[in-house]
């Protein structure tokens, strides 16, 4: 167990039939959704870790409770950080305690999706079928659904804590802070919550020493405690990540994951053994060992040169899709027409070379 000692542990909360049921709300864009591969040995069903289904789809209902066996967010999404944090509480919690989750995410969303507010002007504005189909999934107003489930949960159990990982499209000023406090007053208003007894946890995007494309998000997440009480951020440092140097694989989603548990479990009044703090962050990152120089002229055209010779060129957007393969022949120059994909505003462009070793640059239009 990697409790040494309780210092609180109080659940109390009017009309909840299972003080010893927590729940917990999950929101965000692509690494909340999950983009991990999903194996065998990863569908260990758990009785006591459960996830109230937001979405209607071939595995699930929406408003029932199904097990926590990946994928949590959607039927045809991946592994991500919330399987793993699950399992943190479960393992470190007396069996008593069973944990919830609900569970309300979109690719490449801005913040303004969650806020009951602006949602409706940021959607008007989306051209991108796959992201309109996502947002349609939870009937147009994912903080909508995100409150109706929630408040059918808290029949059941006690509401404990947010979980948020979002920030790679926006979180790059003080807007994004403000958006993110408002949102949490929000949710703490509309479903008559104690923020003493509710932090919220937010996660880092994939960092520098990863070579992120979206690591100067990070200063400003960062900052997030200064202006939201009971507020705290997990560090990527170290989390595994994919060829896109935007998402994390399966391996990084399990350190960052353990890592929201940990501070959970912080959050709520557990002392964490120094041991264990050392061993949730064993992943060690892997060298990038080929050099990207592009540039984008006006019509979308990428002109890049890599240090070494590429086997293929993969354009991916910020929900993680795979917009294009194009061959490679072992040239280390190559010019990438995005002009098709105009209504992504921001694209990822990854290049492989030999061994599948890769360098990513995004492409801002």
């Amino acid at each position: 167990m990697l409790i040494m000692s309780l210092l609180t542990m109080t659940a109390t909360q009017l009309h909840a039939q299972d003080d010893f049921f927590y729940i917990f709300l999950c929101i965000g864009q692509s690494n909340m959704v999950g983009q991990g591969k999903i194996t065998e040995a990863e569908k260990v069903e758990d009785p006591g870790f459960l996830s109230l289904s937001a979405v209607d789809g071939p595995d699930r209902k929406i408003g029932e409770w199904r097990t926590a066996v990946p994928p949590l967010c959607r039927s045809n999404t991946g592994m991500s950080l919330v399987d793993f944090f699950g399992r943190t509480l479960r393992t470190n919690y007396p069996d008593k305690v069973r944990i919830g989750v609900v569970y309300v995410a979109v690719d490449g969303c801005a913040i303004d999706l969650f806020d009951k507010d602006a949602y409706k002007s940021y959607t008007d504005t989306i051209k991108a079928d796959w992201l309109k189909n996502e947002i349609a999934a939870y009937g147009g107003n994912p903080y909508g659904r995100l409150i109706e489930m929630a408040r059918k949960a808290q029949k059941e159990g006690v509401i404990r804590g947010i979980l948020l990982h979002q920030g790679e499209t926006d979180a790059y000023n003080d807007r994004w802070l403000n958006k993110v406090k408002k949102i949490y007053g929000d949710i703490i208003a509309d479903l008559h919550l104690d923020p003493k007894k509710v932090p919220l946890i937010a996660g880092e995007t994939v960092g520098e020493d990863q070579h992120g494309v979206c690591a100067h998000a990070n200063p400003t997440i960062n900052r997030l405690p200064e202006v939201l009480p009971n507020s705290y951020v997990v560090s990527s440092k170290g989390c595994e990540v994919s060829p896109d140097h935007v998402h994390f694989t399966t391996e990084g989603y399990r350190t960052l994951g353990t890592r929201y548990g940990i501070k959970m479990l912080q959050a709520m009044g557990f002392e964490i053994s120094d041991g264990y703090k050392e061993a949730s962050a064993t992943v060690v990152p892997k060298a990038l060992e080929m050099d990207v120089d592009a540039s984008v002229d006006n019509k979308g055209v990428v002109h890049a040169t890599t240090t070494l010779p590429m086997t293929r060129i993969e354009l991916v957007s910020f929900s993680g899709k795979t917009l294009k393969t194009i061959p490679m022949n072992g040239e280390t120059t190559a010019d990438v027409d995005t002009g098709e994909y105009a209504d992504e505003s921001r694209v990822v462009v990854v290049f492989y070379g030999r061994g599948d070793t890769s360098a990513s640059v995004e492409v801002t239009r």
